[in-house]
């Protein structure tokens, strides 16, 4: 006799192109029948958790991956004239979202729960979106500094949220779910592999290099110390390769998508349990 169905919460990490994993992680829940009661995510993570819940299957987000995955769509996305406040104005990938999360889509309107993790940094502390714009919301969790300027909602100029909740597994206390999976596809430090800034930022000057460094090394040692205090009830970490990198590793989102695929599958006896499939 199978064990009553329970409801499962998601959070997808922040990690630029290595994000892509979660469209993979994604098709096997989607092959299983395994339903999606509530989400949250960061950055990257944020971005796919809001396409899906807005009604994109995960082969149209796969779809939607290679496409962009050619050097000529992407460089459409990036602004000629850079702003003050970061290398990238924004503007050209909120045109792009916006084709996909109508600028008047409110997070009540979405097909399922959702909360977007951004930080604002002159107080220092998390700021969780759950309501207003979804896409607002997507434009600052992805805000990652000296990259793309801050994003003013309610008053508040707001940030990246991987800045100091990279993988917010805690946002989903917010909602009634049995069950936590979290998919993180961040370096991992503990791996006989250094992290070290990828060879994409290699025509940036070194000064900029070593900050991206130094802020990536903090992500992580953050992420690791949040899944200490609160561990999800599964834990996945795809397997990519140490030259997929946060930025030009757009271009290998086959190969991305297919190493979160590779996760979910090796992992599909325990997501069954967690869902209560068993």
């Amino acid at each position: 006799m199978m064990n009553p169905k329970k409801s499962i919460g998601i959070t997808l990490s922040g990690g630029g192109a290595r994000g892509l994993a979660h469209i993979g992680v994604l098709k096997v829940l989607a092959r299983e029948g395994v339903e999606v009661a509530a989400l949250s995510g960061a950055s990257m993570g944020g971005i796919i958790a809001a396409l899906y819940a807005n009604g994109m299957t995960p082969d149209e987000l796969e779809d939607e991956a290679l496409r962009m995955s050619n050097m000529r769509n992407l460089l459409t996305l990036i602004d000629i004239k850079p702003p003050r406040r970061g290398l990238i104005a924004g503007d050209r990938v909120r045109s792009y979202l916006s084709r996909y999360i109508p600028p008047d889509l409110t997070f009540d309107q979405l097909n399922i729960p959702l909360v977007l993790e951004a930080v604002d940094p002159e107080a220092g502390q998390e700021r969780p979106i759950e309501e207003g714009s979804v896409l607002d919301a997507l434009m600052a969790t992805s805000a990652f500094p000296g990259v793309f300027p801050a994003v003013t909602i309610d008053g508040m100029k707001l940030i990246d949220g991987g800045v100091l909740y990279n993988l917010p597994v805690h946002l989903l206390d917010r909602f009634s779910v049995d069950s936590r999976l979290a998919v993180d596809v961040s370096p991992d430090l503990g791996s006989d592999t250094p992290l070290r800034p990828p060879a994409e930022l290699s025509f940036v000057p070194e000064f900029a290099r070593d900050l991206y460094h130094a802020t990536q090394l903090m992500a992580v040692a953050l992420t690791h110390a949040h899944l200490r205090e609160q561990p999800p009830d599964l834990l996945l970490r795809p397997q990519l390769a140490p030259d997929i990198g946060f930025f030009i590793s757009f271009t290998q989102a086959d190969r991305i998508i297919a190493t979160g695929e590779e996760a979910g599958e090796n992992a599909i006896e325990e997501i069954r349990s967690l869902a209560g499939m068993v």
